[in-house]
């Protein structure tokens, strides 16, 4: 009985040992997969931040541009503050704002 007990537990210790080997293994082939999803899960993230940053952007100049499209003061404001250009008889004035130093 002695002999059927040693077998037994011999074959008990080999199973461990090969379910232990066998997780092992799993674990040495999913780590290195498991690591880039987690690096493309914070790409994505990343990208789906600026595709929203540009969405706004599109937003907000399709919003300029049929503002542009309907309103002649938008065209004129426009015309004033980034081409410089006045009506007749307007006078500009310019000055410059004196550059602090810095610290």
């Amino acid at each position: 009985m002695s002999e059927n007990r040693k077998k037994s537990s011999m074959s008990t210790y080999l199973l461990l040992l090969v379910l232990v080997l066998i997780f092992a293994g799993a674990m040495v082939l999913l780590l290195p997969v498991y690591r880039s999803y987690r690096m493309k899960q914070a790409e994505l993230g990343t990208l789906t931040e600026k595709l929203n940053d540009h969405r706004d952007e599109s937003a907000r100049l399709s919003a300029e541009v049929a503002d542009l499209t309907r309103s002649p003061e938008a065209v004129e404001k426009v015309a004033r503050e980034k081409f410089g250009l006045v009506k007749e008889g307007e006078q500009v004035i310019r000055y410059s704002v004196p550059a602090t130093e810095e610290k």
